[in-house]
């Protein structure tokens, strides 16, 4: 009997208590809300904001706010149980953190591929109508020569810049390494 007994009061999570997988998903959730409330500068938006997002939430996961708050105060308590989760949402917003930089670099490199094409083509549209404009005489195939050379030295800058911008994005994601 006394066996009984002892197993039926083992400590555990109670029924009434959102269960850690679930709840883990839900703060995961809640943080990255919390984070982007955090952005909006006018108080009263981010509370109209903050509000239908954590309905949201709440929705997805089929609870509300009472069973939420019941169930972070018992994690509260239980600190063991609260810092596994933490430990797992810390993960995952790392992953999720590497996967918006290697993100960021992809569009960096289109946008500066987009960039360089675009100088490209306006550097041979100038090169065309500087050509048609020129004259058969020498003096002014040297000054339309010139003048082509200027164009491309000025479409190479503006491409060099544009690079030198996107490969200081991409640095500034990447993580130095240690000496």
């Amino acid at each position: 009997m006394t066996a009984i007994l002892w197993f039926g009061c083992k400590p555990g999570i109670p029924d009434d208590i959102i269960k850690p997988d679930k709840m883990e998903k839900i703060l995961y959730d809640m943080h990255i809300v919390d984070g982007y409330i955090a952005s909006i500068y006018v108080a009263d938006s981010a509370k109209k904001v903050a509000a239908a997002y954590y309905k949201g939430i709440y929705k997805k996961f089929g609870i509300d706010s009472a069973a939420y708050n019941k169930s972070l105060v018992w994690y509260n308590t239980n600190p063991k149980e609260l810092e596994l989760m933490y430990k797992n949402i810390q993960k995952s917003l790392t992953q999720q953190k590497k996967a918006v930089e290697i993100a960021d670099k992809m569009i960096q490199k289109k946008k500066f591929k987009a960039d360089s094409l675009v100088i490209a083509k306006k550097f041979k549209a100038d090169s065309l109508a500087i050509r048609k404009k020129m004259k058969p005489d020498s003096l002014s195939k040297v000054k339309a020569t010139a003048e082509i050379a200027k164009k491309k030295k000025q479409a190479d800058s503006l491409i060099n810049i544009k690079k030198t911008g996107a490969m200081q994005v991409v640095s500034a994601t990447t993580p130095a390494l240690v000496q």
